[in-house]
């Protein structure tokens, strides 16, 4: 007798035939995987995609590892928190990171090791640092006028960096709500700051893309 396993979440599935719950009488519920068991796949995930040769800074167990796992553990109980999916995706992050900071580096004479993971590479850049570095921001910044769009800016890139600090010393952030809408009057700017914006976003890493 073949047996039919289906991935649909509950809702959906029942939603399909109200009549499936009296035909099927046990329902198992997969819950969302916990912090440590996000570390735990998290380094079996470098560990098998480096066969073991890759080290990180602090350790497998470490602060940025978990600092690395408590953010995407934040999605948990969202709509469309993908555990170990998002996992994957968070590992491509920090391997892109990382090889972007190799290239950098051999540019510049140096002989990085390809099998060491920096606490940039895991949890991103200080912002305060990426942000004296962007080149986007600075455009920003010689922009004639605008003083309360810069402002704002500014307060957000603050409480990003309030929110860096609190998870070296293992506190919870704060929200920072990322979204803008900008209003007025047609040639005022409003386009090339929100390009600028999602730039400075992308520096800081909080987006993928930069894009706005």
């Amino acid at each position: 007798m073949p047996l039919n396993i289906l991935t649909l979440s509950r809702t959906q599935f029942f939603e399909h035939n109200p009549g499936i719950p009296s035909r099927i009488p046990y329902t198992l519920k997969f819950e969302d995987y916990k912090n440590p068991e996000l570390l735990l796949m998290l380094q079996k995930m470098i560990d098998k995609w480096y066969t073991g040769k890759m080290k990180v800074d602090d350790g497998m167990g470490g602060l940025y590892m978990r600092i690395v796992v408590r953010r995407l553990g934040r999605g948990r109980g969202r709509k469309g928190f993908g555990n170990a999916r998002d996992l994957a995706n968070v590992f491509a992050r920090i391997r892109e990171r990382q090889g972007t900071r190799l290239n950098r580096e051999r540019r510049e004479g140096k002989k990085p090791d390809d099998f060491f993971f920096t606490k940039e590479d895991l949890i991103g850049p200080n912002p305060a640092e990426a942000l004296g570095e962007s080149e986007a921001w600075n455009k920003l910044k010689e922009m004639i006028g605008l003083q309360t769009v810069k402002k704002s800016v500014q307060s957000m890139v603050d409480m990003i960096q309030t929110n860096y600090l609190r998870e070296l010393n293992e506190k919870e952030p704060m929200q920072v709500p990322l979204n803008r809408v900008y209003l007025g009057s047609p040639g005022t700017g409003k386009t090339t700051v929100a390009k600028y914006y999602g730039h400075v976003l992308k520096d800081l890493g909080m987006l993928s893309n930069g894009e706005g």
